[in-house]
């Protein structure tokens, strides 16, 4: 991750790549407008899960950190199928990225340990035929406090 990067963008950049999303018209960091085919990454938090100390005093910190990805799609009778094959794909290949180590590293220590998972649905739908489906990205990574 670029030390100017905060983790959102990092994550946001890596998610641009993603084929399940490559027909979308933009990827917003902290935004969505109300426009079919947009998508927005918000962040959603993130904590301590646990901590440790190694003989040499050297303290790690296990932490979890949590964004939602909002995508803004059509939907009716043609659309939820393809909404609902697009997210399982996105699912599949975040979780294929992660075990390739090629997802966003956000962690100091421990990178073999870090994961990063992605699971969803729909949110809510809209009056113009279409719907909001949410996408919970979830990283969990380790950090060296000192």
């Amino acid at each position: 991750m670029d030390p100017n990067e905060t983790m959102t963008e990092a994550l946001a950049a890596w998610l641009r790549t993603a084929p399940a999303l490559a027909d979308l018209r933009a990827l917003w960091v902290d935004d969505l407008p109300a426009v079919p085919g947009c998508a927005g990454l918000f962040p959603a938090g993130s904590g301590v899960t646990a901590r440790r100390e190694n003989l040499l005093g050297q303290r790690f910190a296990r932490c979890r950190a949590r964004w939602t990805l909002r995508l803004v799609l059509p939907h009716g009778t043609a659309g939820a199928p393809a909404n609902a094959r697009r997210l399982e794909a996105l699912a599949d290949w975040t979780a294929a990225q992660s075990a390739a180590g090629l997802a966003p590293h956000f962690g100091n220590a421990d990178p073999a340990a870090e994961t990063l998972t992605a699971a969803g649905g729909l949110e809510k739908t809209g009056d113009e035929g279409t719907a909001t489906y949410a996408v919970t990205l979830t990283a969990e990574y380790t950090r060296q406090l000192c």
